[in-house]
């Protein structure tokens, strides 16, 4: 079983609203809720996928955030304002725990997590002009779950990149919410799963169509 220690991490993760010092100037600034929860002895996420009619993203499934407007002081209160608006659910269900590390996206994006503790009722009035539905990830399937990857470079003196893909119920979870789940799980929870190495087979996100065999 995947099980989060949240009291440790309570004391080992710090809490930057502002996000993390020195952050790239030239990018989008955003941050996600990681909303964990803890239910029937089972450890997990809540995710979202998104609308398939979306301009950014559509139909993928993420964690709840977005880009910080300028009104908002700081990424935290981007991410729980996001988090109120997609999922239909008040942000005084959430614990805040801390940040975890920030995640650059070849987009131009770069991505604060804020690790948060969920207390409510799973009943949420989502935003369905955002929101297709809500998923509630038990870490558990992560082990059991189709798990796939592929390394490249985006050019030929880029660093060499590998993007994780788990092919879950609801629709692939890949990209930066993959490798933000891939990472913090091998951090904090002892996730020691090989992804099956793969060969890109679209030229198009999402790159990969992991029906196809090799």
């Amino acid at each position: 079983m995947i099980r989060l220690e949240l009291d440790k991490l309570k004391k080992k993760l710090p809490l930057l609203p502002e996000g993390e010092p020195n952050l790239p100037e030239d990018v989008a600034h955003s941050s996600v809720v990681m909303p964990v929860f803890q239910k029937d002895g089972q450890d997990g996420f809540l995710l979202q996928k998104r609308n398939p009619n979306l301009a950014s993203h559509p139909g993928q499934i993420s964690f709840p955030g977005g880009v910080k407007d300028p009104e908002d002081k700081d990424l935290l209160v981007t991410a729980l304002r996001e988090w109120e608006e997609e999922m239909g659910a008040p942000d005084k269900e959430l614990s805040v725990i801390g940040n975890y590390r920030g995640q650059l996206t070849h987009t131009g994006f770069h991505i604060t997590p804020f690790l948060a503790q969920y207390s409510g009722d799973f009943k949420f009035e989502f935003n369905p002009e955002e929101v297709e539905r809500i998923i509630i990830l038990e870490l558990d399937r992560l082990w059991e779950a189709p798990f796939y990857s592929i390394k490249g470079r985006r050019k030929p003196d880029s660093p060499l990149l590998e993007v994780f893909y788990f092919d879950i119920e609801e629709g692939l979870l890949w990209g930066a919410t993959a490798r933000i789940i891939v990472d913090f799980l091998r951090e904090h929870a002892g996730f020691d799963r090989s992804p099956i190495l793969r060969t890109p087979n679209l030229s198009s996100a999402p790159f990969l169509d992991v029906k196809k065999p090799e």
